[in-house]
């Protein structure tokens, strides 16, 4: 059970009190004598071009080969651990930011854009327990983890699309675009052959059109298709070979336990692909063409507690931007070693003081874990 809020009155005037103190720079912003007795710190990682990577213990930005802690490349976040670095650092959600969504798990507008740095800072000033787990980190899809778009019937073992879900997606090229709607899948589990069927519905954007096209076209299981990995180009609505091709643009597959799809981006292909977060087919229907915002596009990466609980909300008052729900983390220096270090930590921006994108900016402090009664 991941572990709230549970602060004495006391405890919660004294933060409270804090959050006259206003903001900061790269450095110390404010005192926390009632957890830690020391600061917490901020600092902007200018991940708009490239993966930047932050130790939390000195606060210094520091090279991929380096002691670092967290890394960003632009709305990404990772952990040194896993699949991203070979450290051993994990990560657990703190505090939830439950007001911030209605019942469905959509933003609540007002919520968001009325929160500021101030108001959010009492979350990371409490008392935190020890969670049942630390997280390292794997790989991260842009489409998101596969139970974004698929689900799994028990009783059957078999995994079949979720209803209503799209996304926009970007060409490996990096110069077309579709709307892309999952329309179909079918993997029974317990048979041992791998992805039996899919469908994945097309309309593109053309390189140098304006408009997506009202012709849909499908990317279905090719000739002889042993249900691994496949691979499709929407540019030339066609099955090519994962292995050969450079101009893959979707890919859909399952290793291990887990199924996937991917796009021709960051860890998982040298194209400049890229998804947007995952929409309903009406929202998806509403857009005639690419936004032009470069940022609705993740790739694919490698995260695990980040990407698991999203961090920011895009595209509120029909305006291309990206707003935080400071949504409070914990990252532990070591999850071998009981007695290393933990910090709480707030993403709390993501943009620099000149309006520039992929600038994230977060604040942490040491915490001591206590033991809370449940």
């Amino acid at each position: 059970m991941d572990h709230f809020d549970t602060r004495p009155p006391a405890i919660l005037l004294a933060a409270l009190a804090l959050t006259a103190c206003g903001g900061g720079s790269d450095n110390t912003i404010a005192e926390d004598e009632a957890n830690t007795g020391g600061n917490f710190s901020e600092q902007l990682m200018p991940a708009a071009t490239e993966t930047v990577y932050l130790n939390l213990e000195t606060g210094a930005m520091v090279e991929e080969g380096g002691d670092w802690h967290i890394a960003a490349n632009r709305l990404n976040f990772q952990v040194n651990s896993g699949a991203s670095g070979s450290g051993s650092v994990g990560g657990a959600l703190a505090v939830a930011p439950d007001d911030f969504y209605d019942e469905n798990g959509n933003p609540d507008v007002n919520v968001f854009t009325n929160a500021t740095a101030n108001s959010e800072q009492e979350h990371l000033l409490g008392i935190f327990g020890e969670p049942e787990s630390w997280q390292e980190d794997d790989f991260a899809s842009g489409f998101g983890s596969s139970d974004t778009w698929s689900q799994y019937d028990f009783a059957t073992g078999v995994i079949s699309a979720a209803e209503d879900v799209g996304y926009l997606v970007r060409s490996a090229e990096g110069n077309s675009f579709a709307r892309m709607r999952v329309v179909d899948f079918n993997f029974p589990t317990r048979t041992g052959q791998g992805i039996e069927s899919f469908t994945f519905e097309f309309e593109v954007q053309a390189a140098g059109a304006s408009t997506f096209s009202d012709t849909p076209i499908s990317f279905t299981p090719p000739a002889g298709y042993n249900g691994d990995d496949a691979c499709f180009d929407f540019d030339s609505a066609s099955v090519v070979d994962c292995s050969t091709s450079e101009v893959w643009d979707v890919q859909v597959g399952f290793s291990d336990r887990d199924w996937y799809l991917k796009s021709n981006s960051g860890v998982s292909g040298n194209g400049s692909g890229g998804v947007s977060d995952p929409m309903t087919w009406a929202d998806l229907a509403a857009n005639d063409s690419d936004p032009g915002v470069p940022q609705l596009y993740s790739t694919d990466s490698t995260g695990g507690v980040f990407t698991d609980n999203t961090w920011y909300a895009y595209n509120l008052l029909e305006q291309h931007k990206i707003w935080p729900d400071f949504r409070t983390f914990l990252i532990k220096a070591d999850v071998d070693d009981p007695e290393s270090q933990v910090w709480a930590l707030q993403i709390i921006g993501y943009y620099d003081q000149n309006g520039n994108s992929g600038q994230p900016t977060v604040r942490w402090l040491p915490v001591e874990l206590q033991q809370v009664e449940e």
